[in-house]
């Protein structure tokens, strides 16, 4: 997908919403929107997918017009802001993108890049954070029951001497938690055939 793509994605986007989309090249701005009157003009030489999709934001939360042409601190242009790097970051996922491409991401979308790495970085660790709290029992149980044994029978083989194991840098090693230090001293015991 590449910008035009993007941007085609978009205006189909605010059509599905009943919204008119008119062109001009001479309109002084690269996209604005009319919530009431359900219209948008563009100008397709400055129009970029951010500018789109910030304007299908205000579609979508259906925001009425700014007080002054340079509100840049009204509380609707900053979600809007917000919600257009939210959606281009979805459609760039979509599309197999990922928070290791995220200059590609800026690239292809026109997104403030300060503002774009701060938003998506926030989500990026939520969602992680959030995956790891929900499946933390299922992820140490998987540990527990498929690879400590193999790490162990690993870090043995990798050892010079089996009285110098160190169960805390074992641990270090394969990246797993100090919390599983008795699940570990349990299995090397086991494997070592000590009491």
């Amino acid at each position: 997908m590449d910008k035009q793509d993007l941007i085609n994605f978009l205006i189909s986007e605010i059509e599905k919403q009943g919204f008119d989309i008119f062109s001009s090249n001479n309109f002084p701005l690269a996209a604005v929107v009319n919530i009431n009157k359900r219209v948008m003009i563009q100008n397709p030489t400055t129009a970029t997918p951010f500018k789109i999709a910030h304007e299908l934001s205000h579609i979508i939360s259906k925001d009425s017009h700014r007080r002054y042409d340079y509100d840049a601190l009204n509380p609707q242009e900053i979600q809007a802001n917000r919600e257009a790097i939210l959606l281009l970051w979805q459609a760039f996922e979509d599309q197999g993108g990922n928070f290791g491409y995220f200059s590609l991401f800026v690239e292809l979308t026109d997104c403030p890049f300060e503002l774009a790495y701060t938003i998506v970085s926030r989500e990026y660790s939520e969602m992680i954070e959030a995956i790891t709290e929900i499946y933390e029992d299922d992820l140490s149980a998987d540990i527990e029951k498929n690879q400590l044994h193999d790490y162990a029978l690993d870090y043995i083989s990798s050892c010079n001497e089996l009285e110098s194991i160190n169960l805390y840098s074992f641990l270090d090693s394969y990246h797993l938690d100090h919390e599983l230090y008795d699940m570990a001293k349990k299995e090397f015991c086991k494997l070592l055939g000590v009491a």
